[in-house]
């Protein structure tokens, strides 16, 4: 826990929690952040139950997905998105406190049986309350406290940054009738854009590969293999997550494939371009040469994949920052095959 400051000191002085032990009242204790929790309702004895308030929220996730084509001399590039929910611990928010009926009580006795220096302090007590005795008889709908939860925070510095700015732009408690949501909770850019990049599910990456000979669609070695991404390889990645009014975007992108294999050179910038009939030796941004067959290998070579992609959000309250990068990886089993000579009398090795 941080340490309580002089801020939090004065803040305290103004609330109700100093307020009632100036007058010598035992405050309540508020509803601790779980889905239903019983609420101390001080000196009457009374019980009630509440919902909501504190806890984890529910923050929507949306993930476009932009691919690099369906391949196959397509080069048309694609895109494909997902909704998701995932649960963050909320900053700061409200919380359920006390029914109408408590609240309108506990004043009222307050000001009863208070001695006379006392007056002013339970006039400051009602102030948290406004027109609390239209709900002197309710006994469902709730008065929801403001908190901010320092768990939620790195530091004490950015905790009392945001005590500072969500208790001077909302009031001391709020009413929240039976049956209604509570008011939405506050929830930094930066924590929503680690939910939305954890919630994050990048494909492995797929690749095509050129020439193609005999049954088993060997390359050959020596010639340069062309290797491009089909469509189910990300190029880019974006993810929106929002909660109540807060929103924090994810923006991600990679440099293209990175490829190694076993008695292979790689060159390879980009995602590849898919070959078709006609295309130049040399014109393949993305390729892979072997100097050797893949017969000492047991009849294939593990050509290894691998995307990275980093990754940086903004937030809908000017937040902004990086993110941990994420590397996606795959292997496919080619066959090498080596032959003698080559001659133009041949058909063209590259396949289809």
């Amino acid at each position: 826990m941080f340490p309580m400051n002089t801020r939090h000191i004065g803040r305290l002085a103004v609330g109700a929690l100093a307020s009632m032990t100036m007058v010598g009242i035992s405050p309540v204790t508020p509803i601790s952040p779980v889905a239903t929790a019983s609420i101390d309702v001080g000196a009457d004895g009374d019980a009630a139950q509440a919902s909501g308030g504190g806890g984890s929220v529910s923050v929507s996730v949306s993930v476009v997905y932009s691919t690099a084509g369906s391949g196959g001399g397509d080069v048309a590039a694609g895109s494909s998105s997902q909704e998701v929910a995932v649960e963050v611990e909320p900053a700061c928010g409200y919380r359920p406190y006390r029914s109408g009926k408590n609240a309108a009580d506990f004043i009222e006795k307050g000001k009863r049986e208070s001695p006379e220096r006392n007056k002013k302090g339970w006039d400051m007590i009602a102030g948290f309350y406004p027109d609390y005795q239209s709900h002197k008889d309710d006994t469902e709908g709730y008065w929801w406290e403001r908190y901010c939860n320092e768990k939620a925070f790195p530091d004490e510095e950015s905790y009392d940054k945001a005590v500072d700015e969500f208790y001077d732009n909302n009031p001391e408690r709020v009413w929240v009738p039976a049956g209604q949501a509570g008011p939405a909770p506050y929830v930094p850019g930066a924590v929503l854009a680690k939910a939305a990049w954890q919630a994050v599910k990048i494909p492995a990456p797929t690749v095509e590969t050129n020439p193609k000979v005999g049954q088993q669609g060997a390359t050959l070695v020596g010639m340069d293999t062309w290797v491009w991404a089909t469509g189910d390889t990300p190029t880019s990645v974006t993810a929106t997550a929002s909660v109540g009014g807060n929103s924090a975007t994810v923006t991600a992108s990679s440099t293209g494939l990175q490829l190694s294999a076993p008695d292979g050179k790689a060159s390879c910038t980009g995602f590849g371009i898919p070959w078709h009939s006609g295309m130049p030796e040399g014109s393949s941004p993305c390729t892979i040469t072997f100097n050797r067959s893949s017969a000492h290998l047991g009849g294939t070579t593990p050509l290894d994949i691998k995307v990275a992609y980093s990754a940086s959000f903004t937030g809908s309250d000017g937040s902004s920052g990086t993110l941990p990068a994420i590397t996606t990886t795959s292997t496919v089993n080619l066959p090498v095959a080596e032959v003698q000579t080559l001659t133009t009398n041949n058909k063209n090795p590259r396949q289809n």
